[in-house]
């Protein structure tokens, strides 16, 4: 018996995120330039020739594991809208650390994605993208929370956020224990302390 239409996205759903998770994976680890769509393909145990069909390239991939992310960090501001700016500053250093905990996997892949974007050809491509351009709206979030916590300088504030960021990605990267949630804990009680 046919499978049906709903059926068949299902399928094509699940198989874009195995093939998405195993390039996390393996771009981690081995880095974006040294992965091939074989070896992603290899590693999700589908045919080499879905991860071009789903993404086209590797470029394309990796722009997909981008806008996931930040769909994803959508999805949480707008599901914990009227949370007040403390709620917003938390998700957003979270994702950017390390994902929103939804699952051990998402933990998993966080830590993942914090070392691949520290790795400098992947950042360059994402780069090349306007992925920057694309978490506009993010970082008007970031900027709107602080300003709403009353920080006295949301500008540095925002600063030393990005760059504590930036900082503990690079780190975790060299360091799979590098203690991310610490940073988190660290670099937001700084920011609210500050604000009262």
């Amino acid at each position: 018996m046919p499978r049906t239409p709903e059926a068949s996205a299902a399928v094509r759903d699940a198989t874009r995120a195995r093939i998405r998770r195993a390039a996390v994976l393996l771009m981690a680890e081995q880095g974006y330039q040294a992965t091939t769509l074989r070896q992603v393909a290899a590693r999700a145990g589908v045919a080499d020739g879905l991860p071009s069909r789903y993404f086209g390239s590797k470029s394309g991939l990796l722009l997909d594991v981008a806008n996931s992310w930040r769909d994803r960090t959508r999805a949480a501001l707008a599901a914990h809208r009227g949370g007040g700016p403390e709620v917003t500053l938390r998700l957003l250093v979270r994702s950017a650390l390390l994902g929103l905990d939804t699952s051990p996997e998402e933990v998993d892949e966080g830590r993942a994605v914090a070392a691949l974007l520290a790795d400098p050809q992947a950042r360059e491509v994402l780069r090349a993208a306007g992925a920057d351009i694309d978490s506009a709206d993010l970082l008007q979030s970031l900027d709107d929370a602080l300003a709403q916590t009353g920080s006295p300088d949301p500008e540095g504030d925002r600063v030393l956020l990005m760059a504590g960021i930036r900082g503990g990605l690079v780190l975790a990267a060299e360091d799979p224990h590098f203690p991310l949630r610490r940073l988190e804990d660290a670099l937001l009680d700084r920011i609210l302390r500050q604000g009262r």
